[in-house]
């Protein structure tokens, strides 16, 4: 399993980026960036082709896995991704959402294994923030520690 994650980015307004409770973390919606660089942008199906969104996601996912392994100590607590919820800009006629989300269940997976897998939900939107062209959340069971 894979273990080298990005740095952390902060967040872009007044929110924290992971919330547990009750033995479930909460991990904000991750754009596909590193610092302050959006690293992608455009709607999927225009200026972003689905390689190209995939990989974007792929980066969302990566954040993802990053924030909550800084909140909780590790990816070792984590005991399962329960859901990932990925918003796709998508152009009009777009409807490959959920290949494009493809690119971020495979990071999960190559992270975590089994703890990995996880429902989902692929959703085309109109805008999302800074011209992004994913976005993802996620939720996940952490272990007692």
């Amino acid at each position: 399993m894979n273990t080298n994650l990005p740095k952390t980015n902060a967040p872009g307004g007044d929110y924290v980026p992971v919330v547990v409770h009750g033995g479930v973390a909460y991990v904000s919606g991750q754009l596909p960036r590193r610092g302050d660089e959006l690293l992608f942008k455009g709607k999927v199906g225009a200026e972003v082709d689905l390689a190209t969104a995939q990989r974007a996601a792929a980066v969302c996912a990566e954040l993802c896995l990053a924030a909550l392994a800084e909140a909780v100590g590790g990816l070792d607590r984590v005991e399962q991704i329960l859901r990932i919820t990925g918003y796709v800009a998508s152009a009009p006629g777009f409807a490959q959402q959920s290949q494009v989300m493809n690119g971020a269940s495979e990071v999960f997976v190559a992270h975590l294994g089994n703890r990995g897998r996880h429902a989902r939900t692929s959703v085309g939107v109109a805008e999302l923030p800074r011209g992004a062209p994913v976005e993802i959340d996620i939720i996940a069971a952490i272990r007692a520690g």
